[in-house]
């Protein structure tokens, strides 16, 4: 049975096995420490991830199931009642830091940054022309501009969207998992 050792860099519990297989035996330098602990913890989030019956991502086929979302998008940009439109218009209202807060993680949940660079340059390359007329007379799409509109409201609706799809659950399941997720995501799909 392998017992426990510590990860050198975060200090976590690791498999014994897993550190001395990495280290060969010799001592880690801090390139080596870091690398061995991105490694355990992309392991250990697979291993939730299989444990929460997340998907596998097809990217090559993602944009494809973003286009079956336009409308929807669409309809949001319009005006249409969404809950992370109306997040925003509510920080808007409160005078909340005008620039994206470093600290708010953007991420669509277990699609991760990879989801999130791929999403953000298929909503710019669709909706940044539209997105400059209606904030002539949207608030919310005025006060923080396009990019902001994009990567807070349109990136997070989408993001809904393909998990209600994923894991046939409510758009309310759906934000839930987004937020859950969003850790995973980080470590599974970085850029």
């Amino acid at each position: 049975e392998a017992g426990g050792a510590q990860c050198p860099w975060c200090g976590a519990t690791v498999d014994v096995n897993l550190l001395k297989e990495f280290s060969k035996g010799k001592r880690l330098n801090v390139r080596l420490q870091t690398s061995f602990c991105e490694s355990h913890r992309k392991k250990s989030a697979m291993v939730t991830w299989e444990s929460k019956s997340y998907p596998k991502v097809d990217w090559a086929s993602l944009e494809d199931r973003f286009k079956k979302h336009h409308e929807h998008l669409v309809d949001i940009i319009n005006g249409e009642e969404s809950h992370y439109r109306t997040a925003l218009a509510d920080k808007i209202e409160q005078h909340q830091a005008r620039t994206m807060e470093k600290e708010e993680n953007l991420n669509p949940g277990y699609y991760g940054p990879r989801g999130f660079n791929m999403m953000c340059d298929y909503l710019v390359k669709e909706f940044s022309d539209m997105l400059k007329k209606k904030a002539v007379h949207d608030k919310v799409i005025a006060s923080r501009g396009s990019a902001v509109f994009i990567q807070s409201v349109l990136v997070a609706e989408l993001g809904v969207q393909l998990i209600v799809e994923d894991m046939d659950v409510s758009p309310e399941k759906a934000r839930q998992i987004l937020e859950e997720s969003k850790a995973l995501g980080e470590l599974v799909h970085a850029e």
